[in-house]
């Protein structure tokens, strides 16, 4: 089997974040994270009735911003 070593595993960006990082991300509220979600505005990824996450990725395609464009630009 050809596994990465933990270092290289462990250095990527996570899958999935909270409404917490999208929100820190989009300057706004966890809240209204949590209200676009709840409005079908942007993907979400559920774990129960609770816990749900969010794909940086996905969210940022869903509103239409471009993490391409800017230089240095991080997801």
């Amino acid at each position: 089997m050809n596994a990465l070593p933990i270092t290289k595993q462990t250095a990527q960006a996570p899958l999935l974040v909270s409404a917490s990082a999208i929100a820190k991300d989009l300057s706004v509220t966890a809240r209204y994270v949590h209200l676009l979600a709840e409005q079908g505005k942007i993907p979400v990824v559920r774990f129960g009735r609770r816990c749900i996450r969010f794909s940086k990725p996905d969210v940022f395609r869903a509103l239409g911003i471009d993490t391409e464009a800017a230089p240095g630009a991080s997801l």
